[in-house]
């Protein structure tokens, strides 16, 4: 063999070495590379895992919380509906005391307008009775004033009204009419200003003026009725009053 063939072999031999070697360690890094890339996969699995795990027991966390919520808002449900029970029986006795509100306003009312109706009546009789009063001792007078009843052997006795009545009536055939005298109607406004409930007075001044044409007689005629009409209701009241109101109410009617 020549020495070209020699230097080949070598340089072939040399190539294997180098490449053998070349290889051995290109793979060694290769396989360091590889295995820290997997610890470093394997910590960030292990990261995850432990998140994960976190994730779990947050998760197991919350569910127990909705559980307990669920729980609680079961218990306010029922609640609530105890409540609107409640509501509904308060609304049902609330309406109950309104109708009976209602009916005892009716009851109060009633009872307000007969307690009204009977002020009113003990109103009139109180009027009643006082208008007797005022009225009752002139009731058993005639048309002069004076008090004929009782027997024959009675002692009538002369009043102040009887003397000024004397001076305005002049009697004929048992009748009364009023003297034509121009002093008439000033004695009869003297009786009628001293003696007010006297109901001849204003008797008397009704015909006066009612003769002369003069039309306020029926104010005077007015106020003797409503005086006749008090005194004829008084026990024993004398006729003259019954007369007189007859004969007012029927002049007037013819007016």
């Amino acid at each position: 063999m020549n020495w070209m063939s020699i230097l080949g072999l070598c340089l072939i031999v040399l190539g294997t070495v180098f490449s053998f070697f070349g290889t051995y360690y290109s793979d060694k890094e290769g396989q360091a590379e590889l295995t820290s890339k997997i610890q470093e996969k394997n910590q960030v699995i292990d990261q995850i895992n432990l998140n994960n795990i976190k994730l779990i027991e947050q998760n197991t966390s919350l569910i127990q919380s909705n559980t307990e919520v669920s729980h609680n808002n079961k218990g306010l449900l029922n609640q609530n509906k105890s409540l609107i029970e409640s509501n509904v029986s308060v609304s049902n006795n609330n309406k109950e005391l309104l109708n009976q509100n209602a009916e005892m306003l009716k009851r109060v009312s009633k009872y307000q307008n007969e307690i009204e109706d009977r002020n009113r009546k003990i109103e009139i009789l109180e009027k009643q009775i006082q208008d007797v009063k005022n009225f009752y001792s002139y009731a058993d007078m005639d048309i002069t004033g004076r008090n004929v009843q009782g027997t024959p052997n009675q002692i009538i006795v002369t009043s102040g009204i009887s003397i000024l009545m004397d001076k305005i009536l002049v009697k004929t055939n048992d009748i009364y009419n009023l003297k034509n005298d121009i002093v008439t109607l000033t004695i009869i406004n003297e009786v009628i200003a001293k003696y007010p409930n006297f109901p001849f007075g204003y008797w008397a001044r009704a015909f006066y003026l009612r003769d002369r044409g003069d039309k306020t007689w029926k104010l005077s005629a007015e106020q003797a009725i409503k005086i006749l009409e008090i005194t004829t209701t008084v026990t024993g009241h004398h006729s003259n009053h019954d007369q007189a109101l007859a004969q007012l109410k029927e002049i007037l009617e013819k007016k």
